[in-house]
């Protein structure tokens, strides 16, 4: 009797081990797709724009239109694998008719851009940690300056700084400053294209040690002549960004026109602007850059 009872559960256990693999494998990723809106100039979204997995889960993307479309990861914890899906920073990385997945391996908030469209088509993954997992930490590793190495006070007046245009505050740019709150100095720390297209500037900036925690503004300004006949040539703000509690390690950004600015771009085939970026460390003093760019519209 008590051999037969062990047989019959050693058969169930092995029922059980052939269907849970199964019922584990038809569980579906979520589906993140391109979506083109009426209008002119016509909308573009990711629907859902959100999307909730587990660690080591996947998230499937599809662009099913014949619009071009791409995915660039802004903010990630680590980067994702993914097959399929055109991935980059530039709108060589887009496609048409595609589908494909990307699996995420450590937990956190995953921002992503669309290579077209840019922050105006944006999308966010959160991936939940596995129970008992330790929470993610970030170590970053600070290069103290030998005694009497320019700006080793750390506070600075300007002085010391890498000497670029357009670059103002204590320790702005130089090189391994432990003052600094760029990485490698201003050429090296902001990644800004002087020729872009869509209807937002998008850029990135390595933010240092002494910069961590502490807040980014970038403003955009257009000079009135180029938003209306007839304007004068004084500047106005025509996009703004603002952001907190920086974390160590490159900060990408994206500023979106306002609606008058977005209305010249369409009318006048490009839109010359001035983006000014300041960063201002805990209890430091604010490091300002200017670049130039110049906005052309999305190629259809």
């Amino acid at each position: 009797m008590r051999k037969g009872i062990l047989v019959a559960a050693a058969a169930v256990l092995g029922v059980l081990a052939v269907i849970l693999p199964a019922v584990a494998g038809s569980e579906t990723s979520p589906t993140i797709t391109a979506v083109n809106g009426p209008g002119m100039p016509p909308s573009h979204s990711w629907s859902p724009p959100q999307a909730t997995v587990g660690e080591g889960g996947s998230v499937a993307f599809s662009n099913p239109t014949a619009v071009p479309h791409g995915v660039e990861w802004v903010s990630v914890p680590a980067t994702p694998v993914c097959n399929g899906v055109p991935v980059g920073t530039t709108e060589a990385a887009s496609g048409t008719q595609w589908n494909g997945n990307c699996t995420f391996t450590r937990p956190g908030t995953y921002s992503f851009y669309c290579t077209v469209h840019g922050a105006a088509m944006s999308g966010m993954i959160t991936v939940s940690a596995a129970p008992g997992e330790p929470p993610v930490t970030t170590t970053t590793t600070t290069t103290t300056p030998p005694p009497g190495f320019p700006g080793s006070g750390g506070s600075g007046s300007g002085g010391g700084g890498s000497g670029q245009p357009g670059t103002t505050g204590a320790g702005a740019g130089t090189p391994g400053v432990s003052g600094s709150p760029f990485v490698g100095g201003v050429a090296q720390a902001l990644k800004l294209k002087a020729q872009q297209r869509g209807n937002a500037v998008r850029g990135s900036l390595a933010v240092s040690s002494a910069g961590a925690h502490g807040r980014l503004e970038v403003d955009v300004l257009s000079k009135v002549a180029s938003l209306a006949r007839g304007g004068h040539s004084s500047a106005v703000r025509v996009g703004k960004l603002e952001r907190g509690s920086l974390a160590a390690g490159t900060v990408h950004f994206a500023v979106a026109l306002n609606a008058r600015a977005k209305r010249a771009l369409a009318r006048r085939g490009r839109l010359a602007l001035t983006v000014e970026i300041t960063l201002t460390p805990p209890g430091g003093h604010a490091a300002k850059l200017e670049r130039s760019v110049v906005l052309r519209p999305v190629l259809h």
